[in-house]
């Protein structure tokens, strides 16, 4: 490989890696349900009419911010809605809280419940600071479990079932239920009719599928008629990536065979150079030996270098000069989720302080 060749192959290593912490499955979630408009179609998708009449969805607004207690200790739900329902003011409202999973985690409700409590707290202050008090009620909080994996979501998803009942004590114990949505029992007739959410839920089905190179393939050729709007386009390419980043089936030989059917125009900006591709899919199908569940480029030490470098370059142009302290402290990291959520940290917060604090937690 020439020097030009091996510089231009850095610099698709860089562009690479600094965009595919956007296509693990968490952070591919977040960003795709984080606009109103997906988050809007899947809830006229997936709840009763009766939810929908009261829900006054013109207004609903994404609640971007993590959750922090008193130790500033960090809750970070996978997304939070509010909603004011129809023909009352701002003050009378429903959060809509769901957390995704690749896993069927056990005590996935006991997480939630911590979440609520968090929402609970924050709008009690709200009211509290308001004077409001006087006629406050705790706003209803719906949990909603989006899951996709290869094994059966048997979780509990009542509250109570994780608590030991005896006797009498049982009717004093808090319980609730999450309303669980698991896109592996669905057929794909049983998807929604919505294009662009029918294609998201379809590709989040077909990362953990062994057929993953053909159910991309029809993904495609559902999509592409619609390609003239940039819109879908742009979707197209990122669920490309997150097949590409995210699934352990697939191979190049299968890539290589499913690119010829699509159009040169369509795949060549997605194009990344083949032996790059095969490396990253050799890396992720070894990172799945080692447990997914803890970030598929773990261990992949070159990504970690360029995922601290671009996180400096956040801090660098946001903040001016980043001290050497912290400079030292990031370059200890070696756990791509956790410098996945301290870059979310940079782009969202508003001071150098503000950044350290998380980064010493």
């Amino acid at each position: 490989m020439s020097i030009d060749d091996q510089q231009s192959a850095i610099i698709d290593i860089k562009k690479f890696l600094e965009s595919t912490r956007l296509y693990q499955h968490d952070p591919f979630f977040r960003s795709t349900f984080e606009e109103p408009e997906m988050f809007r179609k899947l809830l006229e998708w997936h709840l009763s009419s009766a939810m929908l009449k009261l829900l006054d969805l013109d207004r609903m607004e994404c609640q971007k911010d993590s959750l922090l207690d008193e130790q500033l200790k960090a809750y970070y739900t996978d997304l939070l809605y509010k909603i004011p329902i129809r023909g009352t003011d701002e003050n009378i409202v429903v959060f809509i809280l769901v957390e995704h999973k690749t896993s069927p985690a056990r005590w996935t409700m006991f997480q939630i419940l911590q979440y609520i409590v968090q929402v609970w707290q924050r709008e009690f202050n709200a009211a509290k600071e308001q004077g409001r008090l006087a006629d406050f009620l705790l706003p209803p909080i719906l949990p909603i479990i989006v899951y996709h994996g290869e094994r059966k979501f048997t979780a509990p998803i009542r509250f109570g079932n994780l608590i030991r009942l005896i006797g009498d004590f049982a009717k004093y114990t808090p319980d609730f239920e999450g309303m669980l949505l698991d896109l592996m029992v669905l057929r794909e007739d049983q998807l929604p009719d919505d294009l662009e959410l029918h294609c998201v839920l379809a590709v989040m089905q077909a990362v953990f599928r062994k057929d993953i190179a053909d159910r991309m393939l029809k993904v495609y050729q559902k999509l592409r008629p619609k390609f003239h709007d940039k819109r879908y386009h742009e979707r197209w390419t990122r669920l490309y990536f997150y097949m590409l980043s995210s699934s352990k089936y697939l191979n190049p030989n299968d890539l290589e065979e499913e690119k010829n059917q699509m159009s040169d125009t369509d795949t060549d900006v997605i194009t990344i150079p083949p032996w790059l591709e095969a490396s990253l899919m050799k890396s992720y199908r070894e990172g799945e030996a080692i447990g997914i569940e803890q970030g598929i480029e773990q261990g992949i030490e070159q990504g970690i270098g360029q995922g601290i470098e671009t996180l400096l370059r956040i801090l660098t142009k946001n903040f001016g000069e980043v001290p050497h302290a912290i400079r030292e402290k990031l370059h200890t990291i070696h756990d791509f989720k956790v410098l996945g959520q301290l870059t979310d940290v940079a782009l969202d917060c508003k001071t150098l302080d503000e950044f350290e604090k998380a980064l010493s937690r």
